[in-house]
């Protein structure tokens, strides 16, 4: 539950051998860079690999060969060495996946007079606004900021409407984020806060996704588990899915208390933090408490992630309250 960069490189280290072991078993002769997402793709192409126990594509919701195996362009932005992907046939691939998953009706307002989302090439701007994000993390919460350089090694910009972020296990590694995302908000939040937001979320997917390949947190007979209401998707979503949100919204509570607490903040960005830090608390507890509804389909490990989220949530309302007291008026 809470960031660790030590047992995310064993979660890593487990996950990216038995996909080596699977590329060398089925003779697909993918020569793609260690640890990279489009080596992932390949060994589910070669279509041998055991079905993970991980969630399946979770867009957050408000496209012939692989290329050469050539290194990633891993670039060094801020405190943070990683691969600003350019548009790729697996990173293609996973977001029309994501596009497929997505109720009709029920995609984001993220600029929705455009084409659908699409992988996108990183600009100076994108880049120094993660750079900023990047130093953020480290000074607010170097712990997340060391566990998701374990666990993420490419981050796709989308464009377009539809998707405002997501991870694939099929390429697991990448998290995609929609561009918009790196920009001030409507609510008053600054462009790094939502894109350290967005990081804190999709990296936590890849985490949980990493952790349930070698230690499942549900029952192997209750896998996916029944389609149950979430607090962050408007549609159905199997047990997997709830069980990685309340995650998320726990880390996500903890992320915006960091930044009220410690940031250099405008009056207006700080209300905007909390205001959020708020509707995060509200949906945690209900994640929570949905989850605490299927119990018995928890395994060990599962039941000890779902007693550490609500004890840590239930620290975090405290603190919000005790914070609140001390103010005239009310919140701030």
């Amino acid at each position: 539950m809470t960031p660790d960069a030590v047992a995310a490189r064993r979660a890593e280290d487990a996950l990216w051998h038995a996909t080596d072991a699977v590329l060398r078993r089925t003779g697909a002769g993918w020569t793609a860079p260690p640890r990279h997402p489009a080596r992932k793709a390949a060994a589910h192409r070669a279509d041998a690999e055991p079905p993970p126990r991980t969630a399946p594509p979770e867009p957050t919701t408000s496209a012939g060969e692989e290329p050469a195996a050539l290194s990633p362009p891993r670039k060094t932005v801020g405190r943070w060495t990683v691969d600003l992907a350019s548009p790729a046939p697996h990173l293609a691939a996973a977001v029309v996946r994501a596009l497929a998953s997505i109720p009709q009706g029920q995609e984001t307002k993220t600029d929705t007079a455009g084409p659908a989302a699409m992988v996108r090439v990183w600009g100076p701007e994108e880049t120094t606004v993660l750079a900023e994000t990047t130093e953020h993390l480290d000074e607010l919460w170097p712990a997340m900021l060391a566990e998701l350089h374990e666990g993420v090694s490419q981050i796709a910009l989308l464009g377009g409407r539809a998707i405002d972020g997501f991870t694939d296990f099929t390429t697991h590694g990448a998290v995609f984020i929609n561009a918009a995302r790196l920009t001030g908000g409507r609510t008053g939040l600054p462009g790094w806060v939502r894109l350290a937001d967005a990081l804190v979320h999709e990296g936590t997917h890849t985490r949980c996704n990493a952790a349930a390949f070698s230690t499942p947190f549900l029952k192997p007979a209750t896998h996916p588990g029944p389609s149950v209401m979430t607090p962050l998707r408007p549609d159905p979503r199997p047990l997997t899915g709830l069980f990685q949100q309340t995650v998320v919204l726990v880390r996500q509570s903890v992320l915006y208390r960091l930044i009220h607490q410690d940031a250099p903040l405008s009056d207006p960005q700080r209300k905007a933090v909390a205001d959020r830090r708020g509707r995060l608390l509200e949906k945690g507890f209900q994640g929570l408490d949905t989850l605490g509804r299927y119990r018995a389909a928890l395994t060990p490990a599962g039941e000890a992630v779902h007693a550490e989220a609500a004890s840590l949530l239930a620290v975090e309302a405290a603190q919000e309250e005790a914070h609140a007291q001390q103010l005239p008026g009310g919140r701030a």
